[in-house]
């Protein structure tokens, strides 16, 4: 992407949810002004492009600010849990509250943001967390990100949506707190999620990139744990269309899965793809993994090639 085009002026948001009948998955590409107040839905829709007219419309306000200027309130940090002994399991802060904490939404809005780990008065984004690699057999949703290749990594995960409703998880806005990690050559750590998350865990050699508007870039791994609004099948793929639209460095990504028979989605350095969104394929469904109802164990290499 670039610039220039007003389409970028206003950040684009490129998204993945898993359906599972067909491979129906729903792209979550809006323009930043949309992100801030979507509408209520009782489903998950298909992205497309902003119109050029409509986007016209709002440029004035667009090109006042090259980034999110909103900082979106949060709840207050949780307090960590208390280091528990080796192979035992390590709960999630909204886990044992009591649904009794944790004000009620709307059906719509439980469709529509799906787990964003406030409940119960937790931190948004405390739906995933990294856990020792040993006790990830006790977790219905795991991800292993092993780096394969010879340079370190920094893997950044967050929900797509943001702690106010709006599409603005993915990118680097003040007050939000995406899980943040680096990966040594050769070195996996596991990334556990709740029940209804859609989140991405996007990643680059040495550092994060950033588009200019500040969203994340590199390679995304996006996944769908469990998604009530799908009888909780679940879903993931590699994506790189972010940094593809910017022109910016397309690192490997590998993501496969025992619970769909070794399936993989596949994206090698520079863009091209296997079972996966690259540039020119933002209209397209029908593309990742597909998981029935159970839960996952996923394998994602990191710089792959």
């Amino acid at each position: 992407m670039q610039l220039t085009h007003l389409l970028l002026l206003t950040g684009s948001v490129i998204g993945v949810v898993a359906h599972p009948s067909g491979h129906a998955h729903a792209h979550l590409h809006r323009a930043a002004l949309e992100e801030r107040a979507p509408p209520p839905r009782k489903q998950f829709v298909k992205n497309v492009r902003p119109k050029l007219k409509a986007l016209k419309a709002s440029s004035s306000a667009s090109t006042t600010s090259a980034a999110p200027t909103a900082a979106p309130s949060v709840a207050a940090p949780p307090v960590a849990p208390a280091a528990p002994s080796a192979g035992k399991y390590i709960p999630f802060c909204s886990e044992g509250k009591g649904t009794s904490k944790a004000k009620r939404v709307t059906t719509a809005q439980v469709l529509y943001t799906g787990n964003t780990g406030t409940a119960a008065g937790c931190a948004w984004n405390s739906n995933m967390m990294i856990v020792p690699n040993d006790i990830a057999n006790l977790y219905t949703y795991k991800q292993k990100y092993t780096n394969v290749a010879s340079e370190p990594y920094e893997v950044v995960c967050f929900n797509k949506i943001g702690p106010t409703g709006g599409l603005t998880g993915m990118f680097d806005v003040a007050g939000q707190s995406p899980l943040r990690f680096l990966l040594s050559p050769g070195e996996t750590k596991t990334v556990v999620t709740q029940e209804d998350t859609q989140a991405v865990c996007a990643f680059s050699p040495n550092k994060i990139q950033k588009t200019p508007l500040g969203q994340f870039a590199g390679n995304w791994a996006e996944t769908d744990s469990g998604n009530r609004s799908n009888g909780k099948w679940s879903g993931a793929d590699c994506s790189s269309l972010v940094a593809q639209h910017y022109n910016m460095d397309v690192p490997g990504c590998k993501i496969c899965s025992s619970d769909t028979g070794n399936d993989c989605s596949i994206i090698k350095p520079g863009g091209v793809g296997i079972n996966a969104y690259t540039k020119g394929m933002e209209e397209l469904d029908g593309i990742g993994l597909n998981i029935p109802a159970g839960g996952y164990s996923m394998d994602i290499a990191v710089g792959y090639s």
